[in-house]
């Protein structure tokens, strides 16, 4: 069965710019994982949901996802990608789920 993360972000808006471009780039080395999917990035556009911006990763099972876990924590510190400080540097709240997906 597929594993889903779904982040749901709080972003302020002189910050969006700047927040979708690092999502941008961490994306592109998720892409490159063992088991990677699919992934999206959706911006509210109604303005009904203080989080405006939501994004999925699809993993292809729970083993992918757990290899992608220690992947992505690796790979983010040999590039010097930090979500934790990205995200208080650009005054960002997250929210986050992983689901499992299957057809109705």
């Amino acid at each position: 069965m597929e594993v889903i993360l779904i982040d749901r972000f709080i972003v302020p808006q002189e910050s969006k710019a700047r927040f979708l471009a690092e999502i941008r780039n961490s994306a592109a080395f998720l892409r490159t994982l063992p088991g990677f999917v699919e992934g999206f990035v959706y911006e509210n556009t109604d303005g009904t949901s203080r989080q405006n911006v939501v994004t999925t990763a699809v993993w292809k099972d729970e083993e992918s996802f757990q290899n992608a876990k220690r992947s992505a924590a690796e790979g983010f510190r040999k590039i010097g990608f930090n979500p934790p400080e990205i995200m208080k540097n650009l005054k960002v709240e997250i929210e986050r789920g992983v689901y499992r997906r299957s057809p109705y």
